[in-house]
C-alpha cells in the first residue's frame, strides 16, 4: 500500500495564502492609485496644476498601467504649457489603450505648433474612433483645405457647421472649398451664414461679389461691392469695380459719381505721396 501524500494540502494552502496576499496587495493599491488620481483631478479642475501633477506621479507610481492617468497628467501639463511633456503623456496614454480623446490632444497640439502632415495622422486616427470631437472636424477640414483636398475639407467642415452653428471662420472654409468645387451657390450660402456671427467682415463681401460674378449675377455683384464700401473699405479698386457694374447695369449717373470719388481718392493719394 503507498503512503498517503501528507504534502499537497499544505503545498496548496501555502499557494492560497499567498495568492490572497496578493491580491490583497493589489487592491490597496488600486485605491491608493484611484484615491490620489481623484485627488489630483481636482486639483487640475480648480487650476492648482503643480499639486496636480505630483498627485498624478503617486498615482503612476502605483499603478502605471492606466491610460487614463497618463492622459489626464497630459491634459494638466497642456495647461501649464510644458508641450513636450503633454505630448508624451497622450502618447504613453496611446501605448496604453487607444483613445480619440488622446488622439485627438495629441492631434490639437501637433497642430498648433503648424506641424499640420503630424497634426492629419492623430487626427485621422480619433476620427475612426469617434465620428467629431471638439474642433477635430475644423482643423481637419482646415488641413485637407491646404493640401487641396477640398472635398474632403467640406465634409469634415460641413459635420463641424452642423453642430457648431456660430463659428464663422467655419462657414468662410466651407464656403472657399464649395468655391473651389465651382459650387458657387452654395458658396455664396456658407458666407451669408458666416456674415451672420461676422456682420463687418468685408472679406466675405468680396468673396460674394467673385461669385456672383462667376454665376454672371452682377446686381448681387453690386451689392457686395457696395457692402464693402459702406462697411469703411473705401479703395479705389472697390469703386472702380462698383462704376464698370454701374456702367454694365446702365446706371450712368451712378457711374459717373463713382468715376469723381476715385479722381478725389487717387489726388489724395497723391498729395499724401508728395509729402
Amino acid at each position: 500500500m503507498r503512503p498517503r501524500d501528507t504534502h499537497k494540502p499544505l503545498v496548496l494552502t501555502g499557494i492560497m495564502v499567498c495568492l490572497s496576499y496578493f491580491l490583497l496587495l493589489n487592491a490597496q493599491g488600486t485605491t491608493e492609485a484611484n484615491t490620489a488620481f481623484r485627488t489630483a483631478y481636482a486639483a487640475y479642475i480648480q487650476g492648482s496644476y503643480s499639486t496636480a501633477i505630483s498627485h498624478f506621479n503617486t498615482a503612476i507610481a502605483i499603478d502605471p498601467y492606466r491610460h487614463h492617468f497618463y492622459y489626464n497628467r497630459g491634459l494638466t501639463y497642456k495647461a501649464m504649457g510644458q508641450t513636450g511633456a503633454a505630448l508624451a503623456d497622450f502618447e504613453k496614454s496611446l501605448s496604453l489603450r487607444q483613445t480619440a480623446e488622446a488622439y485627438y490632444q495629441a492631434g490639437l497640439m501637433k497642430y498648433e505648433s503648424t506641424d499640420f502632415k503630424g497634426a492629419r495622422k492623430y487626427f485621422e486616427n480619433a476620427k475612426e474612433l469617434k465620428e467629431d470631437l471638439d474642433k477635430m472636424n475644423f482643423c481637419l477640414g482646415m488641413i485637407y483645405y491646404r493640401e487641396e483636398l477640398y472635398e474632403e475639407a467640406l465634409k469634415c467642415l460641413y459635420i463641424y457647421t452642423y453642430i457648431e452653428k456660430n463659428q464663422p471662420e467655419a462657414y468662410y472654409y466651407r464656403g472657399m472649398c464649395e468655391a473651389k468645387l465651382k459650387m458657387y451657390s452654395e458658396a455664396i450660402k456658407s458666407f451669408k451664414l458666416a456674415l451672420r456671427y461676422k456682420e463687418n467682415d468685408w472679406m466675405c463681401y468680396y468673396k460674394m461679389y467673385e461669385f456672383y460674378m462667376e454665376l454672371g449675377d452682377k446686381q448681387n455683384a453690386l451689392n457686395s461691392i457696395t457692402m464693402i464700401l459702406e462697411i469703411g473699405e473705401r479703395k479705389i479698386e472697390f469703386y472702380q469695380k462698383r462704376a464698370e457694374l454701374y456702367k454694365e447695369l446702365g446706371l450712368q449717373f451712378k457711374y459717373d459719381e463713382d468715376m469723381l470719388e476715385i479722381k478725389k481718392l487717387e489726388s489724395l493719394q497723391g498729395m499724401v505721396q508728395g509729402k
